[in-house]
């Protein structure tokens, strides 16, 4: 069978859609590999808004002919999704097209309702697509699959089928393809790349979909790979292509389970001995009470070559971490003292922060300010302006306040731009110190050159509709500096 799998983007790069292999992402990923391993043509689609979707389709239909679609969308893609669904249904009635990833698993009752979806997959996805293209392939209508609800295309009767287990082993997964990704990424051969280690998190902060997610299926949420699992596929990756050099282990937080952690790191140090150049690893983490003060933890991540952290503060008011957020529990001082005993033991951190959250202020988000400070990230700071996603708690606070603008219905605005009307944060505070949030953590501790430059990346960020529209106008100019190039 022949089955195109859609990935959307809200970017507007000059060059190719992914900057690197860094950028690859796992679910459609797993999702195209398992099809391809059970027989299927699987073709990777990648669009972005600046997408001509009627002509990119029209062509991908007449010349590859698909019987199954699979898209996947978190709630701020739904609506270029959408878009692409309903293009989809125009140029090829007959085409079967299933949603999947988190909007579609938090929110199954609105997405099965979108007169293009023929199914929605609530949870996991990689069983329940296979079974989907072999019923598909014998030519009856799809039934009885788990995770799948299905719409009778004549009687529009939904069919809610169970949703299975979480997946216990993750070993079980295919190494993903990163052969397919290759015509959307612009560096061919990246230094850094990224591994699943795991799946779920123990934290239920009300921001992130995690504490929703869990509650989709029944078994254990937080799970990982085995470490000769991971290890595996990083021999896969080094034959693949020999100038990786960093690997980023991709999981909610690596010390959820500190025995698990130990093993981990114990056994990606004896990797590295066999090799002639050692890898360098990198990873999330949550700050808690078991790490705070954990040099033993430190003392193996450094053994490990694991050199670099990112780490979620989010606020730095204690009091919206407890009461909006529902961080896990530390202090700032507890944050402070553990960037501190990282640079003791040379190991690099980002901190993870958001602005713009109910219930904040312009004097809380001054709090975030001093203590990131206070922390002095070594390997930068991500600071993103807050997005509310249907189905997270977050969400329902936002609406239930009737904080939510128009603008939250967008991709465009997703995490660089204000979507909430905030009673003690307007939007032009929120982008002002969005704006001047580089400069006043680093002033002082950084190059001059380097702040000015990460200060006209944020304003453009700040800014999206303004920086769409520059961007299609150097897109334009580039495609016609090219299309001249080849005439001459």
């Amino acid at each position: 069978m022949n089955i195109i799998c859609v990935y959307s983007l809200s970017t507007f790069s000059l060059k190719k859609e992914l900057y690197s292999p860094a950028d690859i992402p796992f679910g459609l990923s797993f999702i195209a590999t398992v099809l391809k391993q059970a027989g299927h043509n699987v073709k990777l689609v990648v669009i972005t808004p600046r997408t001509p979707l009627r002509e990119k389709f029209t062509a991908l239909i007449d010349e590859f002919k698909p019987e199954l679609f699979c898209l996947t969308a978190v709630s701020s893609q739904i609506p270029i999704i959408k878009q692409v669904g309903t293009v989809i249904k125009k140029i090829d009635p007959a085409a079967y097209i299933v949603l999947g990833g988190a909007h579609p698993t938090l929110n199954p009752e609105e997405v099965i309702r979108y007169p293009f979806a023929n199914a929605v997959c609530v949870g996991e996805g990689e069983k329940a697509v296979v079974e989907l293209a072999r019923q598909l392939g014998t030519g009856r209508d799809p039934g009885g699959i788990s995770n799948l609800w299905i719409k009778n295309p004549y009687s529009g009767h939904i069919e809610k089928n169970i949703v299975r287990p979480f997946r216990e082993d993750l070993d079980h997964l295919p190494f993903i393809d990163r052969d397919m990704w290759e015509p959307f990424i612009s560096n061919r051969k990246g230094k850094m790349y990224t591994i699943l280690a795991g799946r779920g998190c123990p934290n239920r902060c009300t921001y992130c979909s995690n504490h929703a997610l869990r509650q989709v299926a029944t078994g254990r949420y937080v799970r990982f790979r085995s470490p000769e699992n991971i290890i595996e596929e990083i021999k896969q990756l080094i034959a693949w292509d020999e100038q990786v050099e960093t690997v980023f282990l991709e999981t909610e937080t690596l010390g959820a389970n500190l025995k698990y952690t130990y093993t981990l790191l114990e056994k990606l140090a004896a990797f590295n001995r066999t090799l002639k150049k050692p890898l360098k690893y990198g990873t999330n983490l949550a700050l808690t009470t078991q790490i705070q003060e954990n040099r033993k933890l430190l003392l193996a991540f450094k053994e490990a070559n694991l050199d670099f952290f990112r780490i979620g503060l989010e606020s730095g008011s204690e009091k919206i971490r407890k009461e909006v957020l529902r961080r896990p529990k530390y202090y700032n001082k507890d944050l402070i003292e553990f960037c501190a005993l990282c640079r003791e033991y040379d190991i690099k951190y980002t901190v993870n922060l958001l602005i713009g959250l109910p219930g904040e202020s312009v004097a809380d988000f001054q709090e975030t300010v001093d203590i990131t400070r206070q922390c002095r990230p070594t390997f930068g700071v991500s600071v993103n302006i807050f997005f509310p996603y249907p189905g997270t708690r977050l969400f329902s606070v936002c609406k239930k306040q009737n904080l939510l603008s128009a603008e939250a219905r967008t991709t465009l605005f997703e995490r660089t731009g204000t979507v909430l009307n905030l009673p003690r944060f307007s939007p032009w505070e929120i982008k002002k110190e969005f704006i001047l949030f580089y400069y006043k953590v680093y002033r002082g501790y950084k190059p001059w050159p380097d702040i000015a430059w990460k200060t006209l990346r944020y304003t453009a960020d700040a800014f999206p509709a303004a920086k769409r529209c520059i961007s299609e106008i150097v897109h334009t100019i580039g495609s016609l500096f090219v299309q001249e190039r080849k005439v001459s």
